[in-house]
């Protein structure tokens, strides 16, 4: 479930969504009908992107539900380049009732005005995940009803630990003790099947993935004023971690090894571990069924558990003409019967506690890693400019990382980097 999303002209489209959804034909809440409950013969147009098959027919299974409840229509809106699209739609006014919103986009959608209040009471937000509810709210407003989550966990290809006689058990619950242990798990991998054949550990060059590590003790990559600030010290120390990991040469990247992803990595048995997020379970049990695995905690850093979270949720566009529809819509897909109707069928993880419950998440030990990560996990999700600063992070800490630039150097050259986009953009 997690999205890659491009940022195109999102300072330049700022200025004219401040303007264009201001003279939007609904109310500025979306509160187009009050307490409006028959919908026979309404459309409600919902906007998404595209999913795996999977996602696909649950999504249908659900606007079908609805549809024969309600006697309204659904029109489903499938974007190809989501937010770049979804911004054109509502500068033009013709945005969807509802539609996703990514944790990562979240702030920027909010700050324009785009989304209208969801009332906590009401979308029964005491049901959720507190992190969750947090992602999507502001100055304790909620503006979308989080849908899903997925979180990144520790994979072990239990084989190749059995092959090299190194017990799963061994591996060291903290990033500091990796850097020892990694170089003779290593030695023992090669010796087992031969030098160059298998990495003990995949990483990815991506904030996406390192949020976590460059909050450490404090960090921050971003300011008040949405610039960034990826060479602060703090962040400059925490990601000295990275450093020291790839020295180990156990520490690749699925590119390094041959592999476009992790998944694919791991589950052709060229990596003896790896950190992913949930989304990868259902790939491994139906594509690589030859791998044996299990799933852990991914390792602490600096004395605390860490992991990242990423997280949709429905919003409801504050120019809607539908917003008792769209209302309806939300609490539906979001409530506990559509939610376990969604989860079932895709596999994601509830974003409602009571949800996780009554689908017996818990009872699936590796499934549990994931879901209790949710206490620890750290959003993926900062100001408007996440996406521009995340671009200028992959661009430079490969240089840190392969050693042709200190950390220093590189997350100076990223600073400037993404703070000449900031500026170009305003």
């Amino acid at each position: 479930m997690k999205k890659s999303f491009k940022r195109l002209g999102l300072g330049v489209l700022a200025g004219v969504l401040l303007v264009g959804l201001a003279a939007c034909g609904g109310s500025k809440d979306g509160k187009a009908g009050e307490g409006k409950t028959d919908f026979k013969g309404d459309t409600l147009k919902i906007g998404v992107w595209g999913g795996n098959e999977a996602e696909e027919k649950s999504l249908d299974e659900l606007i079908k539900n609805f549809e024969t409840e309600t006697g309204a229509k659904v029109d489903k809106k499938v974007y190809t380049d989501y937010n770049t699209q979804m911004q054109t739609d509502l500068v033009g006014k013709t945005a969807p009732d509802v539609f996703y919103v990514d944790a990562s986009m979240y702030p920027f959608f909010q700050s324009q005005g785009a989304l209208a209040p969801l009332d906590k009471k009401e979308f029964e937000s005491d049901k959720f995940y507190s992190t969750l509810i947090d992602t999507f709210s502001t100055d304790g407003e909620m503006y979308a009803a989080p849908k899903d989550f997925s979180t990144l966990a520790l994979y072990l290809n239990t084989e190749i630990f059995e092959k090299t006689g190194v017990s799963v058990d061994e591996v060291p619950a903290s990033y500091e003790e990796m850097v020892t242990w990694l170089p003779g798990f290593q030695e023992k991998i090669d010796k087992a099947y031969g030098k160059g054949k298998v990495s003990a550990m995949s990483y990815n060059p991506e904030m996406s993935r390192n949020l976590h590590i460059a909050q450490r003790d404090g960090g921050a990559i971003e300011d008040k004023d949405g610039r960034s600030t990826l060479s602060d010290k703090k962040v400059v120390d925490n990601f000295s971690i990275l450093n020291d990991l790839v020295a180990t040469k156990g520490f690749v990247t699925p590119q390094d090894i041959g592999a476009g992803w992790n998944g694919e990595a791991f589950g052709t048995g060229k990596l003896a571990m790896m950190e992913e997020g949930n989304w990868v379970y259902q790939n491994l049990n139906n594509d690589y069924k030859d791998i044996k695995y299990t799933v852990k905690p991914m390792q602490t850093y600096k004395g605390e558990k860490g992991s990242m979270m990423f997280s949709v949720g429905w919003g409801k566009y504050s120019g809607t003409k539908q917003s008792d529809l769209a209302d309806k819509w939300i609490k539906y897909v979001t409530g506990k019967e559509g939610m376990e109707l969604w989860v079932t069928g895709t596999g994601t993880l509830p974003s409602r506690e009571d949800v996780a419950e009554s689908a017996k998440i818990a009872d699936n030990k590796d499934m549990k890693v994931h879901l209790d990560a949710w206490e620890y996990a750290t959003p993926w999700q900062k100001g408007v400019s996440l996406t521009t600063i995340d671009n200028a992070f992959k661009n430079f800490v490969p240089k840190a990382l392969d050693g042709s630039m200190s950390m220093e150097e590189a997350m100076k050259k990223a600073d400037e980097q993404a703070n000449a986009d900031i500026d170009a953009g305003k």
